[in-house]
């Protein structure tokens, strides 16, 4: 049996080193299960902030949000709308199975530019895919922002499959182009990160067609951003603004952490990958991501550039470096823990397994959580865990029974005042009511707008009013409603 065993693992071994379609699926299958098993875990409840602010309320009502959405590179939103209106599915399933593909379909992307990239084995690929997709920096970006994920799988593929070929003909660019318009117009980050790499690239390497198709490319994404000119204005004017909130969010500080907590452990072995690295298209978009995540310098204390989602974005393609530099040391034996180079990658591996599965199920304020020590700076960016949308699955339950509660005892055309962090909540479940939210709640009350309302707080927070009188209606274990009535 001992020998039996033996031999199987070896057969094992010999199946993944020398065929190329089961380490594809076996990293297929790892990535889908990480993404699903979140998403089981809240049930019934959504994971993901724009899930539950955009995604759903968009799709759920999507007449009456397409004036908005329309001018918001709306591409990823219109291919979801189409699904749920064509095959009448649930948009919360649609939604889900997206996001649970599109992971998958990232990591083979991954696996493609082990092998093709960097010429990696088979096993090595995978090592360095497994390394990939348990990163935070990736599990985050998966948990609310798809149409990004979508983007930079996209791109991924693209970029990976122009570094493999040496001459791109006419047949490539009719392959590539495409591609490249999807991704362009789903997101507008990572849109402006592709067209960048390919007016660099096509410096670099002089070629016509590349050229050609870093101008077709720039012209889409210019048109994109034209449609949306005047939500970008308005979105630089209210970053720019100062005041309190945001001196409070987006300092060095705060930022500074976000950066070593996303990047600090990849940045040695990183800068080892991208050295030994010879293939340059994919040195072109960390080193642009890595500009953007320093725009607080030049620009302190404003969001209006999103330098927080930079650190993320190169957080994730400085992951694909270090990955290829520890392989790099393993192969050298610069790290040789075992004498076996399977235990080493295993060694190294595991610790970020434990990283990212804790990140994916853990429940909000886990122990187990390295990420949860850095809450007071981070927590204006990213959540602590998957579990959670715009607030914790616990916290989702008590808002539910409030909003229960508020269909049933309150009279109908109520208004109902609270954090904006709720509004994708109250439009896909309050009835017949009105829900007001706002930045500054405070402000609000101060305002003296209404004569009658009803304040919906949490209880981990108090607001003092003033002009009005107060009564407790409902309260659970996280959220409490006040009737007011303002005192004339």
């Amino acid at each position: 049996m001992k020998y039996l065993s033996k031999d199987s693992i070896l057969q094992v071994k010999r199946i993944i080193t020398n065929n190329n379609k089961y380490p594809y699926l076996i990293i297929f299958s790892i990535a889908v299960i990480l993404r699903l098993v979140p998403e089981i875990l809240a049930f019934p409840y959504p994971i993901g902030y724009d899930v539950i602010n955009y995604y759903l309320p968009i799709l759920t009502n999507f007449d009456d949000h397409w004036t908005s959405v329309s001018n918001q590179f709306p591409l990823y939103i219109l291919l979801l709308h189409a699904i749920t209106s064509i095959f009448h599915i649930d948009p919360r399933i649609v939604i889900t199975a997206s996001a649970v593909l599109i992971f998958g379909s990232f990591s083979l992307v991954i696996h493609s530019i082990a092998r093709n990239i960097f010429h990696l084995s088979n096993y090595q690929s995978i090592f360095l895919s497994l390394f990939v997709i348990f990163q935070v920096s990736v599990l985050r970006t998966s948990w609310d922002l798809h149409k990004d994920m979508l983007a930079l799988t996209i791109t991924l593929y693209c970029l990976s499959y122009l570094g493999t070929i040496s001459n791109v003909s006419k047949r490539i660019m009719l392959t590539i182009l495409p591609l490249s318009i999807i991704s362009v117009l789903s997101d507008r980050m990572i849109g402006f990160l592709l067209t960048s790499v390919y007016i660099l690239y096509s410096l670099v390497k002089r070629e016509r067609m590349i050229a050609i198709l870093a101008t077709i490319t720039s012209i889409i994404f210019s048109v994109g951003l034209l449609n949306s000119i005047d939500i970008i204005t308005n979105n630089i004017m209210l970053g720019s603004t100062a005041n309190d909130a945001l001196q409070q969010s987006y300092n060095s500080l705060n930022l500074g952490v976000l950066f070593l907590v996303m990047c600090g452990i990849l940045l040695p072995t990183g800068v080892i990958g991208f050295m030994k690295a010879k293939n340059v298209i994919l040195k072109i978009p960390l080193i642009i991501s890595l500009v953007g995540s320093f725009t607080w310098i030049i620009y302190p204390n404003t969001s209006a550039l999103l330098p927080d989602r930079w650190i993320i974005i190169f957080s994730i393609f400085l992951s694909i470096f270090s990955g290829y530099g520890f392989v790099t040391l393993i192969e050298s034996k610069r790290i040789t823990i075992s004498h076996k180079k399977l235990n080493n990658y295993l060694v190294i591996l595991i610790p970020f397994l434990f990283l990212g599965s804790v990140f994916a199920t853990s429940p909000n304020g886990s122990y187990l959580n390295f990420y949860g020590l850095f809450h007071e700076y981070v927590h204006y960016y990213d959540p602590m865990t998957m579990q959670y949308n715009s607030i914790s699955i616990p916290e989702s339950e008590s808002l539910m029974l409030l909003i229960d509660w508020m269909n049933n005892n309150t009279p109908s055309g109520s208004i109902i005042v609270g954090s904006k962090h709720l509004r994708g909540w109250m439009e896909l479940e309050l009835e017949n009511r009105t829900f007001l939210f706002s930045d500054n709640i405070t402000d609000l009350l101060n305002s003296n707008k209404y004569s009658e309302f009803y304040l919906l707080d949490s209880n981990l927070v108090r607001h003092q009013l003033q002009n009005y009188s107060s009564k407790l209606s409902y309260n659970n274990t996280d959220f409490s409603l006040y009737h007011l009535k303002r005192i004339e």
